[in-house]
């Protein structure tokens, strides 16, 4: 397969031609690098080559080797190559850092981990090492590990633009949005024109809900690349988060003529604007997928375009085998199994016991402020969410992954020795974390009485919530298990990490996992878990909202019955859904289907 020039993403700069050091001083080293800069890199190899005929312990030449074949997507030569340059200069940080940019291309990420770190224990400013460390770490979900590099570098390097701009990105996603803003500025401040710092001040901006202000940076970033497809839609889903769905049409329409092949792009119209007749964008949606220019990518984004599209206007038999092209090329780039969830559920019922709540009553932080919204995806989270936000005294937070981090970083990640982290568990720990916890999400509102944690997959975090914030609120949607699983089905989910939504039979099997530990909460918490019901909540609205605000504490407010005027930023799949009244359609979703769900169904029976 033929390999083009890497993009490289923040965090990860591109290779780079090696620094000369005493022993490329001749000719056709220079020759090489000057070859590689002009990317002719059949040259620059054969000029290395002859290199290390002469003189094949070259770490100068072993390492250009290295990253010609990494280049040209030969990570077997390029890490034979970088590590035996690494082997022959052991304390020269480039060297290590680029043998470490291998391993994480094969995979192996400690061993890329442990590159990275070994670089900045030689130079703690080499900027290159710090980037990608903190970059690798993003991508394995530790936030904050990654904040703490960026961090260091920029004491060591406070000049560096991009450090700060690195640091900014992710207190972002640590919902530190305040810290973002100042980290963004001061990127800027150093590099007016650098785009990766304006996009990250423009959504900082757009979550705290300062509308204008984020558009403004929006169109700033535009201004310096008009032709920049990604810049239209970044300001096509701020008009979104906040309501303004023509706005968003005409940046949408305005990303879609410059990259008119762009599959997500298309999605992202299509799932914006409803359909009534097959018109012209469902027709450009069929050219996406019938094109041979288009990636795989492309062609699943458009298959769910197209999907959605064709739901609008009733042809659901044609819909749904779209729906199933999306899914098979999703599925087909992902790593995943029916038995990683059985392991995590499992250790969550065997971990949170009645006896170790009683064991560790008391212990946490008594702050009432979180109430968190938590179910399965597509199950009404967005729309309790919204309608809770619209009352006066209550903050919308949006989805935070606090509690995740919070327990990652308590029990070593992934949550695997929990049990053992409880066992010895120091006086006041878990209340420090509930406060922690308390500390950051009222950054985003520091005078509500209440703020909202709608992440869906905090169902799973539910006993860890209860120790560490025992009178926090657990608000539980569910919505009929075929609608809930067929809406998952229908979407595309930027979170990487919900894989098992791909393929009917593993959706249904993590559904009944998921019934299950629910079943387990309610069990060994009694009380604690409110269950809100989709379907009542639209047939019942006003009853059913009296009774929800009774369980918070708050009295009815009319704001709450007309929640899509609510003027907050939604950044959820269902931010169109949540600014239209109440309806109906996605009540019942199997009938449209027939038989053509029947791997669902029986995943769904066990």
């Amino acid at each position: 397969m033929r390999m083009g020039k890497r993009r490289p993403l923040p965090g990860h700069p591109p290779a780079r031609p090696p620094t000369p050091g005493t022993r490329a001083s001749g000719d056709p080293l220079k020759q090489a690098r000057a070859a590689w800069r002009a990317g002719r890199l059949e040259e620059a190899e054969k000029l290395v080559d002859a290199v290390l005929v002469l003189d094949g312990k070259s770490p100068e030449a072993l390492h250009l080797s290295g990253l010609l074949a990494l280049e040209s997507g030969r990570l077997e030569k390029a890490s034979a190559r970088l590590r035996q340059a690494a082997m022959l200069s052991p304390r020269d940080p480039e060297i290590l850092t680029d043998f470490a940019r291998v391993l994480e291309r094969a995979g192996n990420r400690q061993g890329a981990e442990a590159g990275y770190r070994a670089a900045l224990t030689l130079d703690p400013g080499f900027a290159e090492a710090a980037l990608a460390l903190g970059g690798l770490l993003e991508t394995l979900w530790r936030d904050a590990p990654a904040a703490e590099v960026f961090e260091s570098l920029v004491r060591q390097r406070p000049d560096l633009a991009d450090g700060h701009a690195r640091l900014a990105a992710v207190k972002l996603r640590m919902m530190e949005p305040e810290a973002a803003i100042e980290s963004a500025r001061r990127a800027l401040k150093l590099k007016p024109d650098l785009i990766f710092a304006l996009q990250t001040l423009g959504s900082a901006l757009d979550t705290l809900g300062r509308y204008e202000e984020a558009v403004a940076v929006r169109r700033r970033a535009i201004g310096l690349n008009p032709r920049s497809g990604a810049l239209h839609y970044d300001l096509g889903m701020t008009h979104m988060h906040h309501g303004q769905l023509a706005a968003a049409e005409a940046s949408f329409r305005a990303a879609l003529a410059l990259e008119p092949e762009n599959g997500s792009l298309h999605r992202a119209l299509a799932f914006l604007v409803p359909h009534k007749t097959r018109d012209a964008d469902i027709a450009a949606l069929e050219r996406v997928r019938r094109s041979n220019s288009a990636s795989d990518d492309d062609r699943m984004h458009a298959a769910f375009g197209l999907g959605k599209a064709l739901d609008d206007i009733g042809a659901h038999d044609e819909a749904f085998g779209y729906f199933l092209e999306a899914n098979r090329l999703k599925r087909a780039v992902l790593t995943y199994t029916s038995e990683e969830t059985d392991r995590l559920f499992d250790k969550m019922k065997a971990v949170f016991t009645p006896e170790r709540f009683a064991s560790l009553a008391g212990q946490g932080c008594p702050d009432e402020t979180p109430i968190f919204v938590l179910g399965m995806p597509r199950s009404g989270t967005s729309l309790v969410e919204q309608v809770l936000a619209s009352h006066p005294e209550v903050a919308g937070g949006g989805e935070f992954r606090l509690v995740n981090q919070l327990m990652g970083g308590f029990a070593g990640g992934a949550g695997f020795p929990l049990a053992e982290a409880l066992d010895a568990v120091s006086p006041g720990a878990l209340r420090e974390m509930g406060e922690s916890y308390v500390r950051q999400v009222r950054a985003l509102s520091p005078k509500a009485r209440f703020i909202t944690d709608k992440l869906p997959g905090n169902f799973i975090m539910i006993g860890f919530i209860r120790l560490i914030l025992p009178n926090a609120k657990i608000i539980h949607c569910r919505r009929d298990a075929v609608d809930t699983c067929l809406s998952i089905f229908k979407n595309f989910f930027a979170a990487e990490h919900l894989r098992y939504a791909y393929d009917l039979g593993e959706i249904g099997h993590y559904y009944r996992r998921y019934e299950d530990l629910m079943a387990h909460w309610h069990r060994v918490l009694p009380g604690f878990v409110y269950d809100v019901a989709y379907e009542r909540l639209i047939d019942d609205f006003e009853p059913e909202v009296r009774r929800l605000l009774d369980h918070c504490g708050l009295e009815w407010r009319e704001e709450c019955r007309e929640f899509f005027a609510a003027r907050r930023s939604v950044q959820t799949a269902s931010s169109v859904q949540v600014r239209k009244p109440l309806y109906k359609s996605s009540i019942g979703q199997a009938a449209r289907y027939g038989d053509r769900i029947a791997p669902l169904l029986a995943a769904l029976r066990g």
